[in-house]
C-alpha cells in the first residue's frame, strides 16, 4: 500500500467514518473529521515535500480527533480517526516518493523522435541498427 490512491483513499475513508459519526452523535469532533478530509483534498493538489508536511498536519489532525474523542467516549469516530492517523503517515513516509516513481516511470519511455535522429530505427524488432556491423 506504498501507491498514492490506495493511502489517500484509506485516509478518506477513515476520515469520512470519523465526520459521519461524529455528526449523527451531534459532536463537535466532527469538525476535525471535516478538516481532515479538507487536508486530503489539499494533498491531492501537491506534490514533492508539500505531502510529507500536509502528511504531518493530517496526522496531528488525527491523533487530536483520537484524545478528543477518547475524552468524550465516541468510540467509533475514535476508530476512524486512528485509521486516519495510520493512513496519513503513508503521505509522510511515501508522499515525496510518489513524484519521483512518476518522474522514473516517464522516462523509461522511449523517445521515438529522438532514436530516429541518432539514425536507430526503434520499430526494428530485431535491433539491428544501421551502425553495428553484425546485421
Amino acid at each position: 500500500m506504498t501507491g498514492r490512491w490506495p493511502v489517500t483513499l484509506l485516509t478518506a475513508a477513515a476520515a469520512l467514518v470519523a465526520g459521519l459519526a461524529a455528526q449523527s452523535a451531534g459532536a463537535p469532533l466532527a469538525s476535525l473529521a471535516w478538516a481532515l478530509l479538507a487536508g486530503i483534498g489539499l494533498s491531492l493538489m501537491l506534490r514533492g515535500f508539500g505531502l510529507r508536511i500536509v502528511g504531518m498536519l493530517l496526522l496531528a489532525l488525527a491523533v487530536g480527533g483520537v484524545v478528543w474523542g477518547v475524552q468524550s467516549a465516541q468510540w467509533v469516530p475514535v476508530a476512524g480517526f486512528a485509521v486516519a492517523g495510520v493512513a496519513a503517515l503513508g503521505f509522510v513516509a511515501w508522499g515525496p516518493g510518489w513524484r519521483l516513481r512518476q518522474r522514473r516511470e516517464r522516462e523509461v519511455q522511449v523517445d521515438y523522435w529522438k532514436a530516429m535522429d541518432e539514425g536507430d530505427d526503434p520499430t526494428d524488432e530485431q535491433g539491428s541498427h544501421p551502425g553495428d556491423k553484425s546485421g
